[in-house]
């Protein structure tokens, strides 16, 4: 714990009459002063103080501690130079006073981050030094649990808790404690999620749908209570005493929603629930699912333990028609891990289902925030041991100078500080979009089991421009879009909330000062479909014929297949030289008959690789498409520039040599306006000379066009019909001839490679397991691009001697 040497009001001397209060404040506060019931005494109210206080009540009162066996800021020796723990609990009142038989260290520290041991060095090295085997580290997010073995330098290992007062005794217990690793406790909870799931299923006869829709509801309420700090674990006794403080005992349905309103309010800023929502389920059922869960305070375990749960629960829940919402870790993890997002770039899945892709990306880049983090202490750390050297400090001064330097550190960790790295990354890089209400609301829940980021997830139709999603401002993009669907032109902006333009003046405001011009832009065409009831469709490049012809006068197609449209979303959603992946039907990447959707891609992005995976990775969602991987990097103006010079050089070589061809086309349109008459030629000419004469000689050419009347014969007419529908028809072939070998010439100019795989396993069965067992290529398929990144050239040489090598010893054997 750091010191501090602030300005104080003056210390109160009379005794407060009890160490604690009742109520939901019960630390006993004066001014700057806080009671410490261990020190009997008053100490400054500094935030790491007040942390350690409500820490104290909260053994004394769920714990079942007894104040007089614990102890507060107990030093190893009697010497100023050694270190001191927070609070150290022994195993009874008389052995603490023996200085002896202690079970428990707790080091608490006022930060609101993800626990790191190594940051809580003064409480591990007191527990390590008085042979203590419990370590708990606790601070204003989380609280972690540790068993130490002795030796040097000893290992730890994290545990799910320790042990309560009343278990100290019980050796069964004890050893339960000891073995409930955090490996061991995520796939236990993994397990009863999926057995109250069935429980919902069995009593209430749910679809899977439905009851995952109850479960989730009832995770938050149990995660509402345990975070409001007033109990340890949300059980059958919080269920009685909720009945008994609200007269409540004798109206079941009365106490659900009782739960539901304080969850719902909880969550108010989250927009989980809706004020008409509520819990669908008997409280006889809602009271067996709160004994399954029980032992578990979803407050303090780790986002790595019940985040993973959550979606590995996910995962088996979401199958066969759910599917659609669920994208299988592995292909997630590879995806994100292709795209590789940094820190400050904006990242976004504009289908985002249960919100894979935005959690694996957000903690890739959390992880990459926490890396810079630890190397900044390591280098702070080693500058403060130098001084510590040089200045002769004690082990405890040099210990409360790190302590400083990594509370400060970790202020970049806090997702609840405004100006850190963390919260930055989680709230304002962070967002998906998905217009089934389901999928919105489980891609929330989702982030906020694996810490943060959910404030991102908007429930809207991803096609269309929302809030601060708009066009041209993402650098990464990531998506599984549905499939087989169609978005018609009977589909038309300002039909649902979740097809309508933003209306909050508040947030408008907000947007057009934060965006400025291009945000306004988006937000104006939006407001203009929604007044005119634009198809949605018609908003869409692919979506006019001809495709990008001007938007509000252009033809609207009929319809476009969901993915396609999904396409050109993502695509236009990235920034200059932003990055795309997305899974899509091999169909668009290799059907003849989808070649205006890759020639538009090509148009617009660079293809940095396409890789094939097996057609069982999605075949427990009953999906029966074959699909493949597919990876963008959206053109710099500079390349847009580049391809636009190189395709407008090739036009004029294309033109060149088509030349023959066109002056065939000019001769046959002047053989259909002679209607193929040689001997009326001559008084075409006059009538065409006359037409352009200036000034108009009337008279002349209305005399000129009586004769060429008397002339012409009904049979001239018809010819000269069939010659203009032949120029047309073969005017029209020219220009497709031109325009394909004008994009094949400045295709080869504009060159460049593209990797490509084909995996064979993908780490997923068509069951829909995964896990260690499931052999998965695509880790080693990632390390081979990473291969090709750095030096595709040589990349290629290598690849083409294998094959090389490989086909003459085929060919040998």
């Amino acid at each position: 714990m750091s010191k501090s040497s602030r300005p104080t009001g003056t210390k109160p001397k009379a005794t407060p009459p009890s160490h604690f209060r009742d109520g939901d404040q019960p630390l006993n506060r004066e001014g700057n002063w806080v009671w410490a019931p261990l020190k009997k005494d008053w100490l400054l109210a500094k935030p790491e103080e007040l942390v350690r206080q409500a820490f104290i009540h909260r053994m004394t009162t769920q714990w079942g501690y007894d104040l007089e066996q614990m102890a507060q800021e107990v030093r190893t020796t009697s010497g100023r130079k050694s270190v001191r723990a927070d609070i150290v609990v022994a195993e009874s009142p008389q052995a603490l006073k023996e200085k002896r038989g202690y079970v428990m260290v707790v080091e608490t520290k006022a930060e609101n981050v993800p626990i790191r041991q190594a940051d809580y060095e003064q409480g591990e090295s007191y527990a390590r030094a008085a042979g203590v085997e419990f370590l708990v580290l606790h601070n204003s997010k989380t609280t972690s649990y540790f068993r130490l073995t002795p030796g040097f330098p000893g290992t730890s290992v994290e545990i799910a808790s320790v042990p309560k007062a009343s278990e100290l005794q019980n050796k069964k217990r004890l050893d339960e404690i000891k073995k409930s690793t955090k490996a061991f406790t995520r796939d236990e909870f993994q397990r009863l999620l999926f057995d109250c799931h069935c429980i919902l299923r069995d009593n209430h006869k749910m679809d899977p749908g439905a009851a995952f829709d109850e479960i989730s509801k009832f995770l938050f309420i149990k995660m509402a209570y345990e975070r409001m700090g007033e109990i340890e674990i949300f059980s059958t006794d919080t269920l009685r005493d909720v009945a008994k403080n609200n007269l409540l005992r004798e109206d079941p349905s009365g106490l659900l929603k009782r739960l539901f309103d304080v969850t719902k309010n909880f969550y108010r800023t989250d927009q989980l629930f809706g004020e008409r929502d509520e819990l669908n389920i008997s409280l006889a059922t809602f009271t067996e699912i709160v004994k399954k869960l029980e032992k578990f305070n979803l407050s303090d375990t780790g986002e790595d333990v019940k985040g993973l749960a959550f979606e590995r629960f996910l995962g088996d829940t979401f199958r066969g028609d759910l599917g659609q919402f669920f994208t299988p870790r592995p292909l997630v993890d590879f995806m994100v891990g292709m795209l590789n997002p940094q820190e400050g770039e904006r990242i976004i899945d504009p289908a985002a289902g249960t919100g894979g892709f935005l959690i694996t990306a957000l903690g890739r880049v959390r992880a990459d925030i926490e890396h810079d983090v630890q190397s900044r202490k390591a280098a702070r750390r080693a500058e403060l041991e130098q001084q510590a050297k040089d200045h002769n400090w004690s082990q405890e001064a040099l210990l409360e100078k790190v302590d400083e330097a990594y509370a400060e550190l970790n202020r970049d960790l806090d997702v609840q500080n405004k100006q850190g790295r963390l919260y930055r990354a989680a709230r304002d890089c962070i967002r998906g979009v998905d217009a089934e209400t389901r999928a919105a609301r489980t891609s929330k829940m989702n982030m906020i089991m694996h810490g943060d980021g959910h404030s991102g997830i908007y429930h809207h139709d991803g096609l269309l421009d929302f809030r601060d999603v708009y066009e041209g401002s993402f650098d990464v993009v990531l998506s599984n879009p549905p499939f087989g669907a169609t978005v018609t032109k009977g589909q038309l902006v300002g039909t649902t909330d979740q097809a309508s333009a933003l209306s909050d003046p508040a947030l408008i405001d907000e947007y057009k000062a934060e965006f400025g011009e291009p945000w306004e832009a988006s937000q104006r065409r939006m407001k203009l479909a929604d007044d005119r009831g634009w198809p949605i469709i018609e908003l869409f490049d692919i979506g006019r014929d001809p495709i990008a012809g001007p938007l509000g006068t252009t033809k609207v197609r009929a319809s476009r297949n969901t993915e396609t449209l999904f396409v050109e979303r993502c695509i236009k959603l990235l920034r200059p030289g932003g990055r795309l992946g997305i899974v899509l039907p091999d169909g668009i990447l290799n059907n003849p008959s989808m070649s205006w959707l890759r020639e538009y891609v090509e148009d617009r992005a660079k293809i940095t690789a396409v890789v094939s995976v097996p057609q069982e990775v999605f075949a427990s969602s009953n999906a029966t498409v074959k699909t493949s991987l597919l990876f963008l990097q959206r053109f710099t103006e500079e390349e847009a520039l580049q391809l636009a010079e190189l395709r407008a050089e090739a036009a004029k070589e294309i033109e060149e040599i088509l030349a023959p061809e066109r002056e065939a086309l000019a001769v046959l349109l002047r053989r259909s306006r002679r209607y193929d008459r040689d001997d009326l030629a001559p008084l075409i000419d006059e009538i065409d000379s006359l037409e352009a004469a200036s000034p108009p000689r009337r008279q002349a050419l209305a005399e000129k066009k009586r004769l060429l009347r008397a002339e012409v014969t009904e049979t001239d007419k018809l010819r000269g019909r069939e010659l203009a529908r032949e120029h047309t028809r073969l005017e029209a072939e020219l220009e497709r001839k031109k325009e394909a070998r004008v994009r094949e010439l400045a295709k080869q100019r504009f060159s460049y490679p593209v990797f490509m795989a084909e995996v064979q396993a993908a780490g997923i069965t068509g069951s829909g397991e995964t896990g260690v067992s499931v052999v998965n290529d695509l880790p080693s398929v990632l390390e081979e691009f990473r291969k090709f990144q750095s030096e595709p050239g040589v990349y290629r040489t290598q690849v083409e001697a294998k094959l090389t090598t490989d086909a003459a010893q085929e060919s040998s054997l």
